[in-house]
């Protein structure tokens, strides 16, 4: 019975066009590489490949894997 309710409701708040589940989370504010935008841009444009980059910075690569896509800066492969 109350599944069946629970179901019916959030097929009728998705056809209403309501957005279901988690909100989506924003960017923190300050990071270990704000400011460095140009920088890795740079870094990036010379062919530089992002493990000797995030060596230089003095961060782990994974760290600066996200900062590129969550900023969208330019991906040099």
């Amino acid at each position: 019975m109350i599944p069946s309710r629970t179901t019916e409701a959030l097929a009728r708040w998705k056809s209403e066009g309501k957005r279901l589940g988690r909100p989506k989370g924003s960017l923190a504010r300050q990071t270990k590489l704000t400011g460095k935008e140009d920088l890795i841009r740079e870094y990036l444009e010379k062919g530089i490949s992002q493990t000797v980059i995030a060596k230089l910075l003095d961060v782990n690569r994974l760290t600066l894997r996200h900062f590129i896509a969550s900023r969208k800066l330019s991906y040099v492969t």
